[in-house]
């Protein structure tokens, strides 16, 4: 849902909060007949009730930023909770030519003289592998 749909799902669902609240007690205020039931049927349920039904339009505009980890107004208004950055993979390996005699080095004919070194086989020059993501 775009952030304007869930803007105006905002809007609504307090306009119906809102006018539902002032709406009983206009009600309430302009009844003939006073009896208990009516009194508490205007000043209590239909704000309540238009408290749940404006509540449950705007949770079903939020629904989306809900399910992606946003709650709450910041959530219906686009913004977005910080994702966990993924953790990157990287991978060392040999350079393809050799810095000191230029012979193209290929990892069969390498040899590995420490964890993140190689050494050349022609001239026996020690390079250091090549990072590179994954």
């Amino acid at each position: 849902m775009s952030s304007g749909k869930r803007i105006a799902t905002m809007v609504i669902g307090m306009i119906v909060m809102v006018g539902g609240f002032f709406g009983g007690f206009m009600q309430f205020f302009w009844m003939d007949d006073m009896n208990v039931g009516t009194i508490l049927f205007y000043v209590m349920v239909v704000p309540m009730m238009s408290f749940l039904i404006g509540a449950g339009i705007m949770m079903y505009g939020m629904k989306d930023s809900m399910s992606r980890g946003g709650f709450g107004l910041f959530g219906m208004m686009g913004a977005r909770v910080a994702e966990t950055p993924k953790e990157k993979s990287f991978v060392h390996e040999p350079p393809r030519f050799c810095n000191d005699c230029g012979a193209s080095l290929s990892s069969e004919e390498i040899e590995w003289v420490g964890p993140l070194s190689v050494k050349c086989p022609y001239c026996g020059a020690t390079h250091a592998t090549e990072k590179r993501e994954v």
